[in-house]
């Protein structure tokens, strides 16, 4: 830099730069991503809002633990000293599945098995605190009963709603980066005391 040069007087009166972002393609690619997310997640979140929202409910009634291993038969646990005898922490392969019973409004009895099952031991015990068997909400198909969701486990909603929500998300910030693609954007005015007077 040459520092005995001077700043021009009209350097005041320069015309406003102004700055494009571009990169159209990109922000329409994130767009698509996060609407695929939202389609995945709403296809795996459809059918518990769908019964959540129009289908009957009742209170279900747990009966048994189904213990099960590919490979290997399923075991059915009765009681919970079955239940915990099984338990090894050591060994991540078997998956605790809890089955439950309830009557539909019809006065028809149906048995069915929880939606999410777990590793190392069961999301719920046969025996709740009180000594009575355990009970948990459910949504069942007026016209197939055996389709249910049980509303209040929360891995029910959490890795669908995790996938809609981003898919959200990474839309709507897509979005205004589309918006402002083709907005030209003012720059700053420097004044000329910051202006580079040459190299």
């Amino acid at each position: 830099m040459n520092p005995s040069q001077s700043v021009p007087e009209n350097a005041s009166l320069s015309p406003v730069q102004h700055y494009t972002p571009g990169y159209v393609g990109v922000k329409l690619i994130m767009i698509g991503l996060g609407l695929g997310l939202f389609i995945v997640g709403m296809a795996y979140l459809w059918t518990p809002l769908r019964l959540v929202m129009w289908g009957n409910r009742a209170m279900a009634e747990a009966t048994t633990v189904t213990k099960t291993k590919k490979g290997a038969p399923d075991i059915v646990l009765k009681d919970d000293v079955q239940v915990k005898a099984s338990f090894d922490p050591r060994d991540r392969s078997h998956v605790f599945w809890n089955e439950f019973r309830f009557q539909t409004a019809d006065g028809r009895v149906v048995n069915v098995r929880a939606t999410v099952g777990s590793q190392l031991k069961p999301l719920y015990s046969l025996i709740n605190g009180d000594g009575l068997p355990t009970t948990d909400l459910v949504f069942y198909d007026v016209k197939q009963p055996e389709i249910v969701v049980f509303p209040l486990i929360i891995s029910t909603w959490f890795a669908a709603g995790v996938l809609a929500g981003g898919g959200l998300l990474m839309m709507f910030i897509g979005s205004v980066l589309l918006y402002w693609a083709r907005k030209p954007i003012e720059l700053p005015h420097l004044p000329p005391s910051v202006i580079p007077l040459g190299k």
